[in-house]
C-alpha cells in the first residue's frame, strides 16, 4: 500500500482553482500583493489597492489550468523581481550536471529568494523547477499554505507533540522526499539546516542527512546506496547584500542582550516581502557536484562535512564580504554598499550585522 502525502506535498493540477479561487477572497494575500504591485496605491488607498488587485488576479487566474500554467505566469514576475532588485546574477555549476532529478542541499539566507533563485536557474536551462521544503511555522494563515503548495513547495512539520508523532512525521517526510526525487523524477531543495542562517554561518546539520537517510534503511545498497541514487547537490547562493540583515541583526543582538526574542506573528511574512522587493547587488547561485564517495555517504556527520566543503568552493566572496571581514580585524574595509547597511540598522545591532557579513570569509 502506497503512503499517503496529500497532507504536506505540493498541491496538484486538480488543487489549483479552489486555492486560486480561496486566494481571491483573501484580504492579507490580496494586500501583501497590492504593497509589492501598487506601493502608493496600497498605502494611500489600501481598500482601493486591494479592489484593483482582485480583478487582475482574476483575469489572469482564468487562463491557468495547470501548475505548469502558474509557473509560467511566475516566470515574467521573477524577472521582473531580478531586473529590480539585482546588479548582476551570475549561475554556475548547473551546465556540468545532466538533466536528471537531484535532490538539492543549499545554503539558507532568504525564506523566498533562495529556493526562487535556484527554480529560476533551472526554468531558464529549460529544466523542470524543484519541489521545495518550508516549515510549518511559516503557515500562521491559510492563504500562505496554498500559495506555498501552489509553488511546488511541501510541508516541513515542526510543531510536533511526543516522540511517537515526531517519528512518524519524520518518516513521512523522509519517504516523500526520496518517493519524489525517485518515483516521480522531481527534484527536491532543502536547506542545510533549519531556518535562515541570520548568524551568517553556513553549516550543515547532521539531523537533516539522517532525517533524508531514514527512508533508505530498508535499500538493498544500504542507507549510503540510497542517498547515492538521490544524486544530492550541494548549491551556495552568495548575497552581495541581504535586504533583511538589519532584522536578522536586531534578532541576534536581542535575543544575546535580552535572553530571547518574541517575534511578531507578521514578521516571517514581512520579511518574505522584505527579501522580494529589497535590493540584493550581485548574487551567484553556484551548482556544485553529486556527493558520490561512500564513506561520507554512510555517516551523517561526515556527509554534512562534504556538503559544507563544496559551498566552502561554492561561495562567492562579495564585497559586503570582505570589507566586514577586515572591519572585523581592525582592518581598512572600505564599502559604500556596507556602509549603506549599517546606516539603515539600529546602532546597537551595528556590530551583529558586521558579524553576518563577515562570516562566511571567517569560516
Amino acid at each position: 500500500m502506497s503512503q499517503d502525502y496529500s497532507n504536506i506535498a505540493p498541491y496538484g493540477d486538480e488543487d489549483l482553482k479552489p486555492a486560486l479561487n480561496r486566494l481571491i477572497k483573501s484580504t492579507p494575500f490580496l494586500a501583501g500583493v497590492a504593497r509589492l504591485a501598487l506601493p502608493k496605491t496600497s498605502m494611500l488607498w489600501p481598500g482601493l489597492a486591494r479592489f484593483l488587485i482582485a480583478q487582475r488576479l482574476r483575469s489572469q487566474f482564468k487562463r491557468l489550468n495547470t501548475i505548469a500554467d502558474l509557473q509560467d505566469k511566475v516566470a515574467p514576475f521573477m524577472a521582473k523581481v531580478i531586473k529590480n532588485t539585482i546588479d548582476d546574477l551570475t549561475i554556475t555549476g548547473l551546465d556540468q550536471l545532466p538533466k536528471q532529478p537531484y535532490l538539492f542541499i543549499s545554503n539558507h539566507r532568504d525564506i523566498v529568494m533562495d529556493p526562487a533563485l535556484v527554480n529560476w536557474a533551472l526554468h531558464s536551462a529549460g529544466r523542470d523547477t524543484v519541489r521545495i521544503a518550508i516549515g510549518d511555522n511559516l503557515i500562521k494563515q491559510p492563504f500562505v499554505e496554498d500559495l506555498m503548495r501552489l509553488n511546488k513547495s511541501f510541508i516541513v512539520r515542526r510543531n510536533v507533540a511526543g516522540p511517537r508523532e515526531l517519528a512518524k512525521v519524520v518518516g513521512q517526510l523522509s519517504s516523500y522526499i526520496g518517493h519524489s526525487v525517485l518515483n516521480e523524477n522531481q527534484s527536491i531543495w532543502i536547506a542545510q539546516k533549519e531556518g535562515r542562517a541570520k548568524d551568517g554561518i553556513d553549516k550543515s546539520d547532521p539531523a537533516i542527512i539522517k532525517m533524508i537517510s531514514m527512508a533508505g534503511r530498508k535499500h538493498p545498497e544500504g542507507v549510503a546506496g540510497y542517498l547515492k541514487s538521490l544524486s544530492i547537490v550541494p548549491v551556495y547562493i552568495s548575497y552581495e547584500v541581504d535586504p533583511c540583515d538589519s532584522a536578522k541583526a536586531v534578532e541576534l543582538w536581542k535575543t544575546q542582550a535580552e535572553g530571547g526574542y518574541a517575534k511578531a506573528d507578521s514578521e516571517d511574512l514581512e520579511n518574505i516581502v522584505l527579501g522580494i522587493k529589497g535590493y540584493k547587488g550581485r548574487v551567484k547561485v553556484a551548482f556544485g557536484q553529486p556527493i558520490e564517495d561512500e564513506a561520507a555517504l554512510s555517516n551523517p556527520t561526515d556527509l554534512a562535512q562534504a556538503i559544507d566543503a563544496q559551498m566552502r568552493e561554492l561561495y562567492e566572496p562579495m564585497e559586503t564580504n570582505i570589507a566586514a571581514a577586515k572591519r572585523l580585524k581592525g582592518q581598512e574595509g572600505p564599502s559604500t554598499k556596507l556602509d549603506e547597511r549599517l546606516s539603515h540598522c539600529p546602532e546597537p545591532a551595528r556590530s551583529r550585522l558586521l558579524e553576518t557579513y563577515a562570516a562566511p570569509e571567517l569560516d
